[in-house]
């Protein structure tokens, strides 16, 4: 199991970053699993696991998650090891916390709707799909970009400049994939976030195989308002204080 987790961490956390390499081709978090028994092999467990320190070392990342309490001891082990500046915890800790939904709060008369800073845009190929999602994040705010066309959207981002784009797989032209790919390797497109929304879940490989940085989100169809609001303020960091206010 590879891309449930890694679906899962994108709900919860606001930064993800993949090792290198990963899912199955990736290095052995303690050394040698079953070394981390017999206390006599430490110090060349510990030599092992440089290769390891060395992929953790390369995220930049301040955690590492991992499911599995062998990987736990193994991975804090080699972090005090090599005085890397992480911690490790595990998958179901940091979804747990998130299931402590705080209060929303409704911004005060007056004030800048959620996403009206933002350009959004929406990458689909379906029409009615194009204009609900448009309509959605129009009345919150956001100004709003509709492509229905692969073909186009790396010219359409160059021009609009966009702080999100949402991106169907399944379309004319290029897919979804490829698009981005063509964004991940444009000097002036690498940056732009993406969601990626799709009523083909059985192709989301096309997408996190892909050499190239994966998507901010990920959201299937139909489109539910709620997880679609939730997603756009997660991938573009507003709280709901924070998007109350935002001017």
């Amino acid at each position: 199991m590879t891309e449930e987790p890694r679906e899962l961490l994108n709900l919860v956390v606001s930064d993800f970053r993949e090792m290198h390499p990963n899912r199955m081709e990736n290095f052995c978090c303690t050394g040698g699993g079953g070394a981390m028994s017999m206390s006599e092999y430490t110090p060349q467990r510990l030599k092992s696991a440089k290769i390891k320190a060395d992929q953790l070392k390369a995220t930049g990342a301040d955690t590492v998650v991992t499911s599995c309490h062998n990987c736990v001891d193994g991975l804090s082990d080699l972090i005090k090891h090599y005085k890397l500046n992480m911690k490790v915890t595990q998958l179901v800790n940091l979804v747990s916390n998130a299931l402590i939904i705080p209060a929303k709060v409704v911004a005060p008369a007056g004030k800048v709707p959620v996403l009206a800073p933002y350009t959004i845009m929406i990458v689909d190929d379906d029409p009615d799909a194009l204009e609900y999602i448009s309509a959605l994040l129009g009345d919150h705010g956001a100004k709003t970009i509709t492509v229905n066309d692969g073909n186009e959207v790396l010219k359409m981002v160059k021009q609009h400049q966009p702080d999100l784009v949402t991106l169907d797989i399944s379309m004319p032209g290029k897919d979804g994939g490829q698009v981005l790919v063509d964004l991940r390797h444009d000097p002036e497109t690498e940056a732009v976030k993406v969601c990626i929304i799709t009523g083909r879940p059985e192709l989301r490989r096309l997408i996190y195989d892909r050499p190239v940085r994966p998507p901010e989100g990920y959201l299937d169809k139909p489109v539910d308002e709620e997880k679609l609001l939730t997603n756009v303020r997660k991938i573009l960091e507003l709280s709901h204080v924070d998007s109350a206010v935002k001017a």
